[in-house]
């Protein structure tokens, strides 16, 4: 586990890019208290595909036992709230978090989730083979009221099942944050799929899909770390996810990958602001069923700007009372 400050601050802000609570928000000088109650939050507008967000976790945390080692001291059980907002939705998930080892957690979320009808959410289709491209889902919200083709709001849920593995040697930050993600989504009649503009996914309705991130980070000193960023995402569609009589195939996995630079002021343990980070990252599609040139040109990359904090919202003791 990465235990340089900037470098976690880092790593909240890009599982928080990567729709996650992978960080554990180590403490730098000793192990975790035994109770813990935690909080951190990130704004992000983001590019091809068009968001904007704010999200937050509010966790309360149990240390599971005490030790010195890096390896091992950053360990807890978890349980917290994860509510999301943005001008296409809202969301709001129950969270439980393990991490028996520093450098490992494993987690799962369950969410509500409304969407409200604008900017394009909520689109639904037939078939995985449908096109969900950004022309056609913008010829789509210029529909006159009334077509049922238009986006609308509707209601359902969400189960998220994630692992995350990071550690540091060195100066190099490494980190792999899987997800697998099911929806249940109230749709339309005949629709089997839905365009999930959180993930850039054509999700399949009541089935699987995973979305995977890879960093490779570098700590340069004075709050300021460059990296890598590979990101991909597949859906396992069934039969039901097509219509009746379609060749069943999945033309709708996709990768990207570019460099992430972010600036990190301040980090203090125990603070109830704290790691306030400024974080830019620009990829390039190489993997994408319409962003490498059958809609938009692959020389167009996907561009997200964040700024996250964090903080602590219970006095954190001295190392020596811990």
């Amino acid at each position: 586990m990465p235990r340089h400050p900037h470098c976690l601050a880092v790593l909240t802000a890009l599982a928080f890019l990567a729709t996650s609570n992978a960080s554990a928000q180590a403490l730098q000088e000793g192990p975790p208290p035994q109770h813990r109650l935690v909080y951190r939050n990130l704004m992000v507008a983001r590019l091809n595909p068009l968001g904007l967000l704010d999200e937050a976790r509010i966790n309360y945390r149990y240390r599971l036992y005490r030790s010195e080692s890096p390896a091992l001291r950053d360990n807890f059980v978890s349980v917290g709230l994860a509510p999301a907002l943005s001008p296409a939705f809202g969301r709001l998930g129950i969270v439980v978090e393990l991490q028996p080892l520093s450098i490992l957690q494993l987690w799962g979320m369950y969410e509500f989730i409304g969407n409200f009808g604008t900017f394009r959410q909520l689109q639904s289709f037939p078939s995985a083979l449908s096109n969900f491209s950004d022309t056609e889902l913008d010829g789509l919200d210029r529909l006159p009221s009334g077509d049922t083709r238009r986006p609308y709001s509707n209601m359902g849920s969400q189960v998220t099942l994630g692992a995350t593995l990071q550690f540091k040697v060195g100066p190099v930050v490494a980190r792999s944050l899987f997800r697998m993600v099911r929806p249940d989504m109230s749709l339309r009649d005949g629709n089997r799929v839905f365009y999930d503009i959180y993930y850039d996914v054509l999700a399949p309705n009541q089935g699987w899909y995973f979305v995977n991130d890879a960093d490779v980070l570098y700590q340069t000193g004075r709050g300021l770390t460059i990296g890598l960023r590979w990101a991909s995402s597949h859906a396992f569609y069934g039969p039901s996810h097509f219509s009746p009589g379609e060749l069943q195939s999945n033309p709708n996995t996709t990768h990207r990958v570019g460099p992430v630079v972010a600036y990190t002021f301040a980090e203090r343990d125990g603070a109830q602001f704290n790691s306030p980070t400024v974080l830019l990252m620009v990829n390039w599609w190489l993997a994408h069923r319409y962003r490498t040139g059958a809609d938009s040109s692959a020389f167009f990359p996907y561009l997200a700007l964040g700024f996250s904090f964090s903080g602590d919202l219970m006095p954190v003791p001295s190392p020596s009372e811990r």
